[in-house]
């Protein structure tokens, strides 16, 4: 009588552990989170990289006017004119970087804006 329990208690739990591990996951049950929130997520990462970015570029650029600054204190004449001349040219090319930023940033913005609103009339 007890080897027959036994016997059965052993084949209910083999069931019980095959019917589990052959039980397939629901169909969608990865995607936890809206599409939405990922995007802005992701949004969020890139305006992070992208303020560290511009801070280590402000900083490099802070030590390379000062490195100038103590050569100039030493030489002087037309040489510094020159690095004004190359210091106002980068500032330029600084400039008209952050104009091109600005300007994808905006268009990015205008075309998440438009799927939004097409996500939101379907």
């Amino acid at each position: 009588m007890k080897t027959k329990l036994i016997f059965a208690a052993l084949i209910l739990g083999f069931i019980s552990i095959s019917a589990q591990a052959t039980e397939k996951p629901r169909k969608f049950e990865h995607r936890k989170h809206h599409r939405h929130d990922r995007r802005e997520d992701v949004r969020d990462r890139r305006e992070d990289k992208r303020d560290h970015r511009e801070d280590r570029r402000d900083r490099k650029e802070d030590i390379r006017d000062r490195k100038e600054d103590r050569r100039d204190a030493r030489h002087h004449g037309g040489r510094r004119d020159r690095l004004e001349d190359r210091r106002d040219r980068r500032e330029d090319v600084r400039d008209r970087k952050e104009d091109k930023r600005d300007r994808r940033e905006d268009v990015r913005d205008r075309k998440e804006d438009r799927r939004d609103r097409r996500k939101g009339t379907n």
